[in-house]
């Protein structure tokens, strides 16, 4: 039985089409869970803990080499940045990302929380390594000009990757043709995406095909792509001719 017009604005991708079409956003209520709370607590303990460390190593209370001092009082100030981090992050997953109904955009969103929290964390561990940041900043950037040219398709892959999540040519669930390729998308990763292939040369019909299709992401860039998947129209025309007798 075909679902009826009310029937289709319920659905959260039509809903989301019709909301981007209108400018409109629906308030929704994000409640956390107890063991949420329990990470919440557990973060801001941590963070009291090497707070009230770091204040007894400044106030020299503890008989410890000035050596080891700097280095504790440089681990305490990583731990707590860290934490402070991993846990802005949480509230915003749950928070921000929670209130969004469609579940590809969760995924997709919380991939790039995941990545920025992982550089983050990249970074504060950098910071304990190297008291000076000037030496750091000029062997990284002598390492990325190597790096940049010796990994150029990864990198313009990763640059595709954040086109398709701004411009959104397509996202997981949509049925795509790019280039020789047709399928349903089942994952959009950092380097690559993942098709599982309907149709081919095996097949006549519009049926998957049991094989899966992976490609890099900088192909988006400069092949045309194809989609069959809007939720406001989930609908592709197919002309069929047939002859009449006189």
């Amino acid at each position: 039985m075909p679902e009826t017009a009310e029937e289709l604005c319920q659905r959260p991708d039509v809903r989301k089409e019709l909301v981007r079409a209108s400018g409109q956003k629906p308030a929704a209520e994000v409640k956390a869970k107890t063991t949420d709370k329990f990470w919440f607590v557990t973060h801001a303990l941590i963070i009291v803990g090497c707070a009230v460390l770091y204040f007894l190593l400044s106030a020299k209370l503890l008989p410890l080499p000035k050596e080891q001092l700097d280095i504790i009082g440089r681990v305490l100030r990583a731990v707590a940045l860290i934490v402070i981090v991993v846990a802005v992050a949480q509230a915003i997953s749950i928070y921000a990302i929670g209130r969004i109904e469609d579940a590809t955009t969760r995924f997709t969103l919380k991939r790039v929380e995941h990545l920025v929290v992982a550089l983050a964390i990249a970074v504060i561990a950098v910071s304990i390594l190297f008291v000076n940041w000037y030496p750091a900043l000029t062997a990284l950037g002598i390492g990325s000009i190597i790096i940049g040219l010796a990994v150029q398709t990864p990198m313009k892959s990763f640059i595709a990757w954040i086109y398709i999540l701004v411009r959104r040519p397509y996202q997981v669930g949509d049925r795509i043709k790019i280039g020789d390729a047709t399928g349903d998308v089942i994952d959009v990763g950092y380097f690559d995406t993942t098709l599982w292939e309907f149709g081919g040369e095996y097949l006549s019909t519009d049926h998957p095909t049991g094989r899966v299709i992976r490609f890099s992401n900088e192909k988006v860039l400069d092949t045309m792509v194809w989609n069959y998947s809007w939720p406001l129209f989930p609908y592709v025309w197919n002309e069929i001719k047939f002859q009449i007798a006189y």
